[in-house]
């Protein structure tokens, strides 16, 4: 796996989980929470993707 894979997962991993710790902390019930936290990783590594290029082979 390389650094930007390491990267990229741990970020969204990162983002699902405050988007269901704040989505819990509003008042919703823990399922609903870890549905919005669940749907926010795949979204954050499509996004991280697109900005984060690949490193020049050296």
């Amino acid at each position: 796996m390389t650094l930007r894979t390491t990267v990229i997962l741990t970020i969204s991993v990162v983002a699902g989980g405050v988007v269901g710790g704040l989505t819990y902390v509003s008042g919703e019930n823990v399922s609903k929470s870890l549905l919005a936290g669940l749907a926010t990783v795949p979204a954050g590594v499509a996004f991280l993707h697109s900005i984060i290029q690949p490193g020049q082979s050296q």
